[in-house]
């Protein structure tokens, strides 16, 4: 194959390869989001895993509003004071005191104490004096916000003085988490101080997980660190803050030894508070904040964080370089679907691959790409493969009708590794059909001289055409054309029983003289001399096969059959019979149709046969 050829030949793959390099070029933050996705599926089908003890979300959640709601009914004050939010302050003093009591071994608060307390300073006084007890214990939140303020655009929401300067060893966590383009929240929030601290300086904190655990997050070189969560929402072993509030509830968690040598996260999950975010796992609820520096927290106690490596520059081209060598090596297999098929597992494969990565090496490598790549060449490989193959059947199928019916044609092309097994030579019984016009040569020689040669020519196609969509339509096969003769066989290359094939030359005879007589009327009509035909069919042995030359080949029959054929055609001439057969063809249709016994007839090289005539033929 030259170099043209071959070009043409893989030119799909090509024009995908190219495609590829192209669109990648242009589409860097998709393949970036896509091994995300891919990473937040892998987590999700994988399921929830299991959290590391001792951590503890102390939630505000939808109950604890509630029984506030009803605090009126209690004959405790501090319970009375918690109908309104923001609580007072004297409450987070009181779940601080009895969170230490229960053995907490470090608490951390998702809440923001801007500003001071709307009950009076007498309020901010008591929880200050709890964090002086505490000091050591104890992380509040800040966040910094986006504004024109003094710090580089960003004004940070610290502690109100009164809790600032309760003691020295005061810890704050930053509250920051940024999402990604999709609005998923999947970066660590201790990577966004970080980045912060790295832009503005120390005044910012560091990240609620790290000001807990009092280690700074590990730096990395080159991943992005990401968030592996746990589970849905309340996978992280979650308690209402009302059970810490009400005296009796509380007896019974500290009898338990359920807050002993616990880090306890104290935030909000009630939808009220819009702290509820996109993440993995979190569906259509949100993951609330609270839990998504709990998660954080849980992945450095496990020593693991998830890190993402993007595709780096000139993915597309390694892709595309992918999807090249693969197609080329599908190209090898002829089947569709066997290129499908191969393609399809190496992406599962691969897949696969990533989903380990991913769940239990805590890598989010850009695997996502690479399977859509080698699935996507599969599916034009197969494509092209497959339009190829039909190509190729439609010209097989072009090719064989001109000698076979258009079923049979079909079937051939629709098997293409049977077709060679089906015209190969071989030995077979088949009912042979034989036409002729009567006086073609008088005819020839009187059109000839009045100059009307191409008259005659479309005569013979207009006949010609007749016969042969009368053989096809019993499934025969045409010969070939000898004159004004037309030599069609039943039986090769698709073999059928002798019965069959002489009941399809017995119908095919019919229908070609019907065919004539229509035909006949029509010249007629146009003042022409109308023709007379004989058929003769003949049943034996033939050998069908590919006959020729190295430079030239045909299917044909040749053998005793054929022989027969050609001696019942001048018996028929002789009788002055239309549609006459031999013994053997009379002995396979028995009494289908009445037939006229035409006599004992000696047949050359063959030893005498008796000769019968259909009756429903015309005689001429």
């Amino acid at each position: 194959m030259n170099k043209f050829g071959w070009l043409k030949s893989h030119s799909a793959i090509l024009l995908f390869s190219g495609f590829i390099a192209l669109a990648g070029s242009f589409g860097q933050q998709e393949l970036r989001q896509g091994e995300l996705w891919f990473a937040d599926w892998a987590q999700e089908i994988t399921g929830p895993r299991t959290v590391p003890k001792k951590l503890i979300i102390v939630a505000i959640d939808d109950f604890s509003l509630q029984q506030a709601a009803n605090a009126d009914l209690s004959d405790l004050n501090e319970l009375q004071q918690l109908r309104q939010w923001p609580w007072p302050r004297s409450t987070h003093a009181l779940v601080l005191s009895r969170l230490i009591a229960a053995g907490a071994k470090v608490i951390g608060f998702d809440l923001l104490f801007d500003t001071p307390s709307s009950h009076g300073k007498e309020d901010d006084a008591t929880f200050a004096a709890s964090l002086r007890r505490h000091a050591n214990q104890v992380v509040l939140g800040v966040q910094a916000l986006s504004s024109q303020g003094p710090v580089a655009g960003l004004s940070l929401l610290d502690l109100t003085p009164s809790l600032r300067n309760a003691h020295p060893s005061i810890k704050r966590g930053l509250l920051n988490g940024r999402p990604d383009r999709d609005g998923v929240l999947r970066r660590t929030p201790g990577t966004t101080s970080m980045d912060l601290r790295q832009k503005l300086g120390p005044a910012v904190p560091l990240g609620m997980a790290s000001a807990l655990l009092n280690t700074p997050p590990e730096t990395q070189n080159k991943g992005i660190s990401l968030l592996a969560p746990y589970g849905p929402p309340r996978t992280i072993p979650t308690f209402s803050i009302w059970e810490l509030l009400e005296p009796k509830a509380y007896a019974a968690l500290k009898q338990s030894g359920t807050f002993q040598d616990a880090i306890v996260l104290i935030g909000p999950t009630a939808a009220v508070f819009q702290d509820l975010h996109r993440s993995v796992f979190s569906g259509a609820m949100g993951m609330p904040g609270v839990e998504i520096h709990a998660t954080e927290v849980a992945n450095r106690l496990e020593g693991r964080i998830l890190q993402f490596f993007p595709p780096i520059p000139g993915w597309n081209l390694i892709l595309a370089a992918l999807a090249c060598g693969l197609g080329l090596a599908l190209s090898g297999m002829e089947r569709p679907l066997q290129r499908l098929g191969v393609a399809a597992i190496a992406a599962v494969g691969t897949l696969f691959v990533g989903v380990v990565l991913v769940t239990k090496a805590w890598l989010v490598l850009p695997i996502a790409s690479i399977a859509v790549a080698i699935l996507a060449t599969g599916i034009i490989s197969s494509a092209d493969a497959t339009v190829k193959l039909q190509w190729q059947r439609r010209r097989l199928r072009n090719t064989l009708g001109r000698y076979l019916s258009p079923a049979v044609a079909a079937e051939i092309a629709d098997k293409p590794n049977n077709a060679e097994g089906l015209l190969q030579s071989r030995l077979v019984d088949v009912v042979v059909l034989m036409s002729d016009i009567r006086g073609f040569t008088a005819f020839t020689q009187s059109m000839t001289a009045k100059g009307e040669v191409h008259k005659l020519v479309d005569r013979l196609n207009a006949y010609f055409s007749e016969v042969v969509e009368a053989v096809h339509t019993q499934q025969g096969t045409v010969d070939k054309f000898i004159g004004d003769a037309t030599l069609a066989v039943f039986g090769a290359p698709v073999q059928r029983s002798g019965a069959i094939n002489a009941e399809a030359g017995i119908k095919t005879a019919i229908a070609i003289q019907e065919r004539l007589e229509a035909l006949n009327q029509a010249w007629i009509s146009e003042g022409q001399e109308p023709w007379a035909q004989v058929i003769v069919l003949s049943y034996g042995w033939v050998v069908s096969g590919n006959i020729g030359s190295n430079s030239r080949m045909d299917y044909t029959v040749i053998g005793d059959a054929v022989n027969t054929a050609s001696r019942l055609e001048q018996i028929a001439k002789q009788c002055k019979r239309t549609i006459v057969m031999s013994e053997a063809v009379a002995e396979l249709i028995g009494d289908q149709w009445p037939l006229d016994d035409l006599g004992e007839f000696p047949i050359r090289g063959q030893k005498p046969q008796r000769v019968f005539a259909l009756q429903t033929a015309t005689p001429q």
